[in-house]
């Protein structure tokens, strides 16, 4: 299987940029770095995957899609046969283990990703719609049947509404054993209340005006989207708020891009 891998970037950390490229670069043949700011390329000198390596993008940030896009059509022109869609804050552990799997003449159709965090498991793989962009693998046949994906988005969603979308065309994703991803969300932060202690991820507006936004655009897109609509409004609705209010900095503005979100969703759903 031929693979070409991107990773859309915005002032990242070089470190955990090199683990991320490390963990999975031996089973790749080229990485798209997509600079949506200037990339200190210096950092890269003397890796051994640096002639895999293609920098793209002008260094404007132009978001997670249109990178993901240009993938696709590399993917295209050159015959590779599937796109591994990276995040700059990712780093693989069982990459290999990952490839021999989704690789196998028995492997169930669809695109296939990785547990995230704590959420790996034992044995072959699971029926999953909760697969993030990070560390999703896509063969390019899926790719094009989906059409892409919609570069409105630009960050929050793209996944889901890219999941989503080939759920309504009758494809399946796939959770991969024997392999996880770390993957940091956010600016995690934790506060005490009460006696408990708890995680925040401390989102700016303009992230949270996407997550709203561009999430229930989703669920308002795709007739499959009930279970996930469930989830999000549960954790969004409800904990986020909760957890703005009690431990999170400049909440006025976090909540006005909420109603922000909220209110450009429905209008984008009544264009």
């Amino acid at each position: 299987m031929r693979i070409i891998a991107v990773i859309p970037v915005y002032n990242p950390d070089l470190e955990l940029l090199t683990r991320d490229i490390d963990a999975f670069a031996p089973r790749v043949e080229a990485v798209l770095l997509w600079q949506n700011s200037p990339l200190d390329r210096s950092a890269f000198e003397g890796r051994p995957w640096q002639q895999k390596l293609r920098f793209c993008g002008d260094g404007t940030n132009a978001g997670i899609a249109r990178a993901l896009n240009f993938a696709w059509k590399t993917a295209a022109e050159e015959a590779f046969d599937a796109v591994l869609t990276m995040d700059q804050d990712s780093v693989w552990e069982g990459f290999s283990a990952f490839m021999d799997k989704v690789s196998a003449p028995d492997a169930p159709e669809g695109y296939y990703g990785p547990g995230v965090n704590d959420k790996a498991f034992e044995g072959d793989f699971r029926r999953a719609d909760n697969i993030i962009t990070s560390g999703m693998l896509v063969p390019l046949e899926i790719i094009n049947s989906v059409g892409g994906w919609d570069e409105d988005f630009a960050v929050d969603g793209v996944d889901n509404d890219f999941i989503f979308h080939a759920l309504s065309l009758g494809i399946k994703g796939w959770l991969t054993g024997d392999c996880i991803l770390h993957q940091q969300f956010g600016k995690v932060e934790f506060r005490h209340f009460l006696g408990f202690r708890y995680r925040v991820y401390n989102y700016s507006p303009e992230r949270l005006y996407g997550i709203y936004r561009n999430n229930l655009m989703v669920i308002r897109r795709y007739p499959c989207t009930k279970d996930f609509a469930l989830r999000f409004r549960r954790n969004w609705f409800w904990r986020k708020p909760v957890r703005i209010l009690l431990g999170e900095s400049d909440k006025k503005a976090k909540f006005t891009a909420i109603r922000r979100g909220i209110r450009d969703s429905r209008r984008e759903a009544h264009a």
